[in-house]
């Protein structure tokens, strides 16, 4: 979960700011806009319904398979 600034100057949000679930999205973290690698989503505010953009880096999973022999 990341708290995001809303872009609406009149958002009605605690102190213009909502939480915004991103583990569906990307298990990475917060990155700068136009970072390499960085994906942007775009966040609906629940409050005032304005579109945030966010970036995100996503993680690079490397599973492993152990079978048995």
């Amino acid at each position: 979960m990341i708290h995001i600034k809303c872009i609406n100057p009149s958002c009605t949000a605690p102190e213009g700011k909502f939480s915004w679930e991103d583990r569906a999205r990307a298990e990475g973290g917060p990155a700068q806009p136009g970072e390499p690698g960085a994906l942007v989503f775009i966040a609906d505010c629940p409050y005032c319904g304005a579109e945030n953009k966010v970036w995100l880096f996503k993680i690079k999973r490397t599973d492993s398979v152990t079978r048995g022999a």
